[in-house]
């Protein structure tokens, strides 16, 4: 055991009961949250698939309202099992991203908020699985808050926010087949689809599939 965990005891990401390790849940809440489900793309969409790990609600909700608006960025930590068992279905069906891609924040947002929280959940657990982090997308700054928004406004909102950073992209050798893209929440999907199609533009050949941590719909 850690010298940390025996200052500070690890607790379940929500309900604080006694845990093994930092940024672990209790059985009972990530039992409540957890719900692995895939949505097909729409056909006139460049995702082939969107992968959603848990629900928002409970624990989930708290925690990525906290790493991004309480700036507790520790509380990524707690991302860690649902994607371990995401892991455990990459397997299962054989499938291995060339480059996975995250949804970035605006240059405005990472300013105020001083990271973007999707490199958080991310980042570490693909690096662990020895795949390409590649941070090629722009987010431009001037979309209006998602949350404010209907359905309709949402995919209106996100037209052309996104841009492909052209100096990245010309790096990769060979040019990827298979694009993962990353976020934390899926509501709607227009922010993925509008990823995806950007991402599509540069790579025509390209398989697309996403994965989030959490969904309410």
């Amino acid at each position: 055991m850690r010298i940390w965990d025996i200052l500070c005891p690890p607790t379940c990401v929500h309900c604080g009961k006694d845990v093994y390790g930092q940024g672990e849940w209790c059985t009972a809440c990530f039992n409540e949250v957890w719900h692995e489900r895939r949505l097909e793309g729409s056909r006139y969409s460049s995702l082939d698939w969107i992968y959603i790990l848990a629900d928002y609600i409970g624990g989930i909700k708290t925690m990525l309202h906290d790493i991004k608006f309480n700036r507790k960025k520790e509380r990524a930590l707690g991302a860690a099992p649902f994607l371990q068992r995401f892991t455990i279905t990459c397997s299962d069906i054989r499938y291995t991203p060339d480059i996975v891609v995250p949804i970035p924040i605006s240059e405005s947002k990472r300013h105020i908020r001083g990271y973007n929280q999707v490199d958080l959940l991310f980042k570490n657990w693909v690096i662990q699985q020895q795949w390409r982090w590649e941070d090629i997308l722009i987010k431009l700054d001037g979309s209006k808050p998602m949350w404010t928004l209907t359905k309709e406004e949402r995919k209106q909102n996100m037209k052309g926010h996104f841009l492909v950073s052209l100096s990245k992209a010309k790096q990769l050798v060979p040019m990827p087949t298979e694009i993962l893209i990353v976020d934390d929440i899926y509501t709607t999907g227009a922010t993925l689809v509008e990823a995806a199609d950007t991402l599509k533009s540069y790579f025509p050949r390209a398989n697309i599939k996403a994965l989030t941590l959490a969904s309410g719909a």
